[in-house]
């Protein structure tokens, strides 16, 4: 019996699975016009819902206790259930939906990792709720979560993540320009291991660090005279006063490393590739300053015990990092990172 059917006592009017997803590179550049290499993972948030004819809606929780109930025009109120009722909100104003819902989640990704969680809870939410006929627009359906992650709950994101669990099926990695929404769908080559790994330290991106680095990106391109960092001059950006100039390095420089890196994912040269995630970091510990102590040890320990490369990944300030390694070290490596590091879990 699902969580929907054994709280509300029926069951939902649609059930939909959504995806979390890892950043394998492009960090912290998707609001600047950068590509990114997002994938999805075999982890998922399931969305179950149903209208209820009330004005109030109703979500229910694997993962909390309780029964979150809202009034349907209620504003956000920093709870777990307000990604939903963002998205049923916008729903609502723009004439798609009325009435409240009752909507039941369960997820497999952890809170707080950085694996998009709540992209994942967004765009399953609209999926489950919007008409199946005709197919709802996936990009579109992206546009429609980021707005409720930007306006209600008050995360200035970029695209990113909407898009990866929208649009990317498993096994594959979305090459996604974010400054025009053109993407590529890539494999990920054979001889290829991805690892996810939580660091133990938990994080927030509503607790104002998320706004402040995205607020510093926001005037180093205005004092670049450019309307996306990603397109500023390296030179001139490396004149601006700090923190400006370390910020406009790390995007542009990680622009780059990332569409160069593209090619070497396309080729399978994973020791390139696993090179270019290494610097990647570096940038986001040195010039973006987002990592934490218990990151940077877990990121060095993996490439020290055999991986090719390993990196923050998601918005930082804790949670996870993603490693590329042979698959035939992976039964050994682990075990000694953790050895090291008691306090991280694989989560894939």
């Amino acid at each position: 019996m699902s969580l929907f059917e054994s709280h509300f006592g029926v069951l939902p009017a649609r059930t939909v699975v959504t995806p979390g997803r890892v950043n394998l590179l492009g960090e912290w550049v998707d609001f600047s016009g950068g590509l990114v290499l997002p994938m999805s993972l075999p982890l998922a948030v399931t969305i179950e819902a149903s209208p209820n004819g009330t004005g109030e809606d109703i979500v229910v929780s694997a993962q909390f206790e309780g029964e979150a109930r809202f009034g349907v025009d209620a504003p956000p109120a920093r709870h777990w259930a307000d990604y939903v009722r963002g998205v049923l909100q916008l729903l609502r104003a723009e004439g798609l939906i009325a009435g409240g819902y009752n909507v039941a989640l369960s997820s497999t990704v952890p809170h707080g990792s950085g694996l998009s969680t709540s992209a994942a809870v967004s765009v399953g939410t609209l999926l489950a709720v919007l008409p199946e006929t005709p197919a709802p627009d996936r990009v579109k359906v992206s546009i429609m979560a980021r707005k409720v992650e930007n306006d209600f709950i008050g995360v200035p994101c970029g695209i990113m993540d909407q898009m990866a669990v929208a649009i990317a099926p498993a096994g594959k990695v979305l090459a996604l320009d974010t400054g025009t929404l053109d993407f590529d769908l890539i494999d990920l080559p054979d001889g290829w291991h991805v690892s996810v790994i939580h660091s133990g330290v938990s994080r927030e991106l509503a607790d104002g660090r998320y706004a402040e680095r995205r607020g510093e990106c926001l005037a180093a391109a205005e004092a670049l005279g450019v309307d996306e960092l990603c397109k500023g001059d390296l030179a001139a950006a490396l004149g601006l006063p700090a923190p400006l100039n370390l910020r406009a390095r790390h995007v542009i420089s990680e622009d780059v490393r990332t569409r160069v890196a593209v090619e070497h994912l396309q080729s399978g040269d994973r020791a390139a590739f696993g090179a270019a995630m290494n610097e990647g970091h570096a940038s986001i510990r040195d010039d973006f300053e987002i990592t934490t102590p218990e990151v940077d040890a877990l990121v060095a320990d993996a490439v020290a015990l055999g991986a090719d490369g390993a990196r923050q990944t998601g918005g930082g300030f804790g949670g996870c990092i993603v490693a590329v390694i042979d698959p035939a070290k992976v039964n050994t490596w682990w075990p000694a990172l953790q050895a090291r590091h008691p306090k991280a879990r694989l989560i894939v």
